[in-house]
């Protein structure tokens, strides 16, 4: 039998799990790094300690498994992606990684938007401007340490870096070079124009190939240090939402929706469908020919622990859930969950609200309306996504979120859509472990399977339908742009 590894490399720790092809976790191990905090705006990361880390959950994962490394054959990762890492000839690293999270380059986004526009630069890269993208990050760098950039060989993406380390090839996939904006997402390769435009070298960038492709074999030395076989193959990875729809069976009729401390919602498109209005990123997906409409909602477990903590916190998630159950739809409370900002696919203006509060209310009431706010929002970025991509016919949830009943009925009835809760939630990992499979021609199962399915009920349906539309009149009111 042949067994793989996935490795989910994120923002704040990397976890490696061992998995069979019937995409059962064998064991896994996880390690922490932190964020380097200069300011507010200035955020990096020890990319050798991104390695070092790395390859202690890989020896960790693979000793708890039990299985003769000889029949473990491969291995694929989930990367957090934007952040990128300077690198020598020798592969040393000449810089901390700038964090995806690092938003110094204000003048940089600010020069772009005044050179391109932001409906040119999106019809492009698919992105919407913001200093959160590789593309203003490096202008800063190279206007900023140019003696660094100069001498700097690559300039790798965190997937590139760690595969990099092991392969001693500088390869990254489409997923990942879509997050940089600069990146054509119609031609599906670097857009060189917009390189050149504004003095970066494509030349030093990593080669573009297809996740699930071979990278190479795992260099010798560190086969030996990670007590792994010489003959492992390092198979192309991915970003890790894009690993996470790919492992949750996203499709062109199915959306995958993550409901952790934020939410995902992806669904697949086979043409570079931009939305005109820009309403919802999209990139490359990991398949040629496929690309992937990635709608975000900032916060969305994480606005319903919020909640627990400050308002009900002598209440169990399960009491909280039950006093929430026991509110009736419509519920006349409603909850704009803008605890971060205002995302996809309304990018407009406020902070988080409740209104519709009276002396009636309950800690019920407002509970099920923080859950009743993320499914609107969920409803709203679908729509979206849907007048590009098609409706779909069900949606698959995963994460902390999708382990509340309730929060899924909820879901189904205010979007009438189908929803199936996943066996896992670890999507992101399975998908590396697809990706790990493919060039071994072992037949994976399609996707992780379905643990529990929830139907729309019609006469619930149909008291969302108002609730939505009185929702989307108050948003549009006090919260668009």
């Amino acid at each position: 039998m042949s067994y793989v590894l996935a490795i989910d490399f994120g923002t704040s720790g990397c976890r490696s799990a061992v998995y069979n092809a019937r995409l059962e976790m064998l064991s896994s191990a996880i390690e922490e790094y932190p964020l380097i905090l200069h300011s507010e705006t200035e955020i990096e990361q020890d990319a050798d300690l991104w390695w070092e880390k790395a390859k202690q959950t890989i020896r960790a994962a693979v000793a708890a498994s039990g299985v003769p490394t000889s029949e473990i054959c491969a291995l694929s990762i989930s990367s957090q992606g934007i952040a990128f890492v300077p690198i020598d000839r020798s592969g040393r690293t000449l810089f901390h990684a700038i964090s995806w999270l690092d938003t110094r380059a204000d003048a940089e986004t600010e020069a772009l938007a005044a050179r391109y526009g932001m409906q040119a630069l999106y019809t492009r890269t698919g992105k919407r401007l913001s200093g959160v993208y590789t593309l203003p990050k490096l202008i800063w760098f190279r206007n900023h340490h140019p003696d660094v950039y100069e001498a700097a060989w690559k300039i790798l993406l965190p997937l590139d870096f760690i595969q990099f380390r092991l392969s001693g090839r500088c390869v990254t996939d489409h997923t990942i070079a879509g997050g940089t904006m600069f990146y054509d997402v119609s031609e599906q390769a670097w857009d060189q124009a917009l390189l050149q435009e504004n003095g970066l070298d494509v030349q030093k960038l990593p080669e573009i190939a297809w996740a699930g492709t071979p990278v190479g074999t795992i260099l010798p030395e560190v086969a030996d240090e990670l007590g792994l076989s010489r003959e492992t193959l390092i198979v192309n990875g991915a970003q890790d939402q894009k690993c996470a729809a790919y492992g949750a069976g996203a499709a062109e009729d199915v959306a995958a929706i993550s409901l952790g401390t934020g939410s995902c919602l992806a669904q697949i498109s086979s043409a570079p469908a931009a939305d005109p209005s820009m309403r919802v990123p999209f990139f490359s997906y990991v398949r040629d020919g496929q690309w992937d409409l990635e709608g975000v909602i900032n916060t969305a477990g994480s606005a319903y622990s919020w909640f627990r903590q400050n308002f009900a916190p002598q209440l169990s998630f399960q009491q909280l859930n039950d006093a929430a159950a026991a509110v009736p739809a419509p519920n006349p409370v409603l909850f704009f969950p803008y605890l971060s900002g205002v995302s996809s696919p309304n990018w407009g203006n406020g902070t988080g609200t409740f209104t519709g509060l009276s002396l009636s209310s309950t800690t019920g009431h407002m509970a099920r309306a923080v859950m009743e706010g993320i499914a609107f929002n969920i409803r709203e970025n679908l729509e979206a996504m849907q007048a590009v991509c098609g409706p779909a016919r069900e949606l698959r949830l995963y994460g902390g979120g999708s382990k509340s009943d309730l929060w899924c009925q909820i879901i189904a009835d205010v979007t009438n859509i189908p929803v199936a809760r996943l066996v896992s939630s670890e999507t992101a990992l399975a998908g590396a472990a697809m990706l790990a499979y493919h060039p071994l021609g072992v037949q994976t199962s399609a996707s992780l399977s379905c643990a529990q399915r929830f139907a729309p009920d019609a006469q619930q349906a149909a008291a969302y339908q108002a609730a939505y539309e009185h929702y989307e009149s108050i948003r549009q009111k006090y919260f668009s742009e």
